[in-house]
């Protein structure tokens, strides 16, 4: 094990296979806002990593840029204590809370991984199988939008664990962008995932009225298909694929861009889309799940998930009067504010602790 801490009691010890650097998806985001939010309103945790791929370089960059780390294996958990401990990992093993000493359990579900291998076509069946044995053996489960709360009864998963609430993520608030000319640049920021269809994005650049706009693609993973749409498109030099951002980077991205595009056949909570509402950036995107929870009637919808409707949603925004876009976005920005704040976050998932330390989970819905 290794760790930048000598303390080894905690209000909450908070496991992940994944934080805010080089993060593959959203877990990573909502770790960095949980450490914000809790440390504005006091809560100790300790950030325990485990079953990660960060390479030796990387751990020293988290452990000297953040506070109370560990990573070490799931036995190694045993060298600290906390009432609660927090679950926001997809890869653990069947022991992960055997060494948590009674503590209680609280297992945020970032992503239903059954919905994921529909919606990706991929075969998750073993992430699935584990994902569901750590829903049964936790005390509660927290889903992060009620579209999830509804996929999760549709799969039978309440004869699982019957104890299920919702916390919606959040963020520390960036700066509002000011507005100005538009660059002709469109933006996607996410997993290059077949759920999220990237490739949309791309197809737009051939159309009538978009010949003089690029777009910046921010995410990890590349395609064989979307690399044969920049060949057969001829659209190699107005496409940038800029891998993970974060920080910095993730400033410039979206500081880059007109208009961020996420036309997703299913979206969990939508962490992409909050950031460019919360920035002021007007949003095309599918009417699905957590993309709806978070803007509210503050975006321009797709019809449907299919690329023409895509397209037509992208037009009505190139279109759109400059003041109705401006309207959209200070909409989205306001939402952002009053529901979706790092701080607002760190409150609700401290009551959830509360909650489970102090009640027997045996009983339905919060």
């Amino acid at each position: 094990m290794i760790t930048n801490t000598t303390e080894r009691d905690f209000d909450v010890i908070e496991i992940t296979n994944e934080m805010p650097h080089n993060r593959m998806g959203g877990v990573g985001s909502v770790i960095e806002a949980l450490t914000s939010g809790f440390a504005a309103i006091g809560v100790r945790a300790l950030w325990y990593v485990t079953d990660h791929g960060y390479q030796p370089y990387e751990v020293d960059a988290i452990l000297a840029s953040r506070a109370s780390v560990a990573l070490g294996s799931e036995a190694e958990l045993a060298h600290f204590r906390a009432p609660v401990v927090h679950v926001h990992s997809y890869n653990h093993g069947p022991g992960l809370l055997d060494a948590t000493r009674g503590a209680r359990s609280l297992f945020t579900i970032h992503s239903l991984l059954a919905y994921e291998e529909i919606s990706n076509a991929v075969n998750l069946h073993g992430a699935v199988l584990d994902q569901e044995r750590l829903i049964a053996a936790c005390d509660e489960v927290v889903l992060v939008s009620e579209a999830e709360r509804g996929y999760y009864r549709q799969l039978g998963y309440e004869r699982l664990n019957p104890r299920v609430s919702v916390v919606a993520n959040g963020i520390r608030l960036p700066p509002m962008q000011a507005p100005g000319p538009r660059r002709g640049m469109l933006g996607y920021c996410g997993r290059l995932v077949p759920r999220k269809h990237p490739e949309y994005v791309q197809k737009v650049l051939a159309e009538p009225g978009f010949e003089r706009f690029e777009a910046m693609i921010a995410g990890k993973a590349f395609s064989a298909y979307a690399r044969d749409l920049l060949i057969g498109h001829a659209i190699e030099e107005r496409v940038r694929y800029l891998g993970w951002c974060g920080g910095p980077r993730l400033d410039a991205f979206f500081a880059a861009i007109d208009v961020l595009a996420q036309p997703s056949t299913y979206e969990p909570f939508g962490l992409s889309a909050l950031e460019a509402a919360a920035r002021g950036i007007p949003l095309v995107c599918t009417p699905v799940d957590g993309l709806v929870e978070v803007l509210g009637e503050h975006a321009f919808y797709c019809d449907d998930t299919s690329y023409p409707a895509f397209l037509d949603a992208m037009t009505r925004w190139r279109e759109a009067d400059p003041d109705a876009i401006a309207a959209r976005c200070a909409g989205a920005r306001a939402r952002a504010l009053e529901h979706f704040t790092d701080l607002a976050m760190a409150r609700r998932y401290l009551e959830r602790f509360r909650q489970i330390k102090g009640t027997a989970a045996t009983t339905g819905d919060d």
